[in-house]
């Protein structure tokens, strides 16, 4: 669902110069008064914490949706690095026979489909998010338990395959779907189970975020916002619907900025070159602004590393600045906003 941000955020941004303390009043001059945000920014200073309204802080569990796919995409290169998963490999090495020939009968080439390209969008698959019976679905009946099989079959039924393996960069839950099967039959875990084992997360003291529906916390559930979406609330929406793989974690602004500076200030993988495989280019269309679980920006010459989730979270991370910064927002239309602000932070201090 992610995929539906991608046209915007590829636009050209021009940065506001704001400070760690200003975000919220940033987002305010925007969005308007007597709307929540929370911002939560983590740099060698500590943490900051800047809130907007009164519905959300920087503990208040929220569905992060696609900010899921830079945990995904980490476990994944995880495997690889403790030999369970060879990202070069076609995917129908690795995929059930069941989705094999679901793809392949709507013309995908499972044999040229490598698992890199799964996680940099670039296989030529759709997103099945994008299909009209996805959404009247959504809306007719939120509480809809959504499966695996059914959303993959879902891309096939409903939409065309896009172009050639690595021929262009095509943001596809469709794809994380897929490769969170990959995980689990590769290291023998549920998905949930393989992200918190394989990224260490216990360690990184993230005490509000879990995989909905399949790890119990029952504290931070309790908790969890009211997220909305063209004035509807979601709270009650069957977290199936972005589950597995694409999205399906519930965290905080404090904890999306405390795993995001683990992962990018090289705290989770074991081997020297794995964070550089994560955010190389090599292989990847030229125009492409996805590496592999995360978009590569620049904004007035700071390169910076950013996910965005469909509700309308975001995380951040400025390595020349050792920072990351996390947004959220309880009404997705204000996304623009608080990620206008998030980015004009990205340019103090340069």
């Amino acid at each position: 669902m992610r995929g539906l941000f991608v046209g915007a955020l590829l636009a050209a941004v021009a940065a506001t110069t704001v400070g760690a303390g200003d975000l919220a009043d940033q987002f305010t001059a925007t969005a308007g008064d007597g709307v929540s945000a929370s911002f939560f920014v983590l740099d060698n200073n500590g943490g900051t914490i800047d809130l907007a309204g009164d519905k959300l802080d920087h503990t208040t569990p929220v569905r992060i949706a696609s900010v899921t796919k830079t945990f995904v995409a980490a476990t994944a290169l995880r495997l690889v690095e403790e030999g369970k998963l060879d990202i070069t490999q076609p995917i129908n090495h690795y995929i059930d026979a069941r989705f094999d020939e679901l793809l392949t009968s709507d013309g995908y080439d499972t044999s040229a489909i490598r698992v890199k390209h799964l996680l940099s969008h670039t296989g030529g698959l759709v997103d099945h998010t994008h299909g009209k019976p996805f959404f009247d679905t959504l809306l007719a009946d939120p509480t809809h338990h959504w499966t695996r099989e059914e959303q993959v079959k879902g891309a096939v039924d409903w939409l065309d395959p896009l172009g050639e393996p690595g021929e262009k960069f095509s943001y596809s839950d469709t794809g994380y779907v897929l490769l969170g099967h990959i995980i689990e039959k590769q290291s023998g875990l549920s998905l949930a189970a393989a992200v918190r084992s394989y990224l260490a997360l216990d360690s990184f003291d993230l005490k509000n975020t879990y995989w909905e529906l399949v790890e119990v916390n029952t504290g931070a559930e309790a908790r969890r916002a009211h997220q909305y979406f063209q004035g509807m609330d979601t709270h009650g929406w069957s977290a199936t619907l972005d589950h597995y793989g694409g999205g399906g974690l519930v965290s905080t602004t404090e904890d999306m900025a405390t795993f995001f500076s683990a992962l990018f200030g090289g705290d989770v993988f074991k081997k020297e070159g794995t964070l550089d495989l994560m955010l190389s280019q090599e292989g990847l269309p030229d125009a492409s602004p996805y590496r592999l679980g995360i978009f590569v920006y620049e904004v007035d010459g700071v390169t910076f590393y950013e996910h965005s989730g469909f509700w309308g979270t975001l995380a951040i991370y400025v390595p020349s600045q050792k920072r990351a910064i996390a947004g959220a927002v309880l009404h997705q239309k204000h996304f623009k906003a608080m990620r206008d602000a998030m980015v004009g932070l990205v340019t103090e201090g340069m």
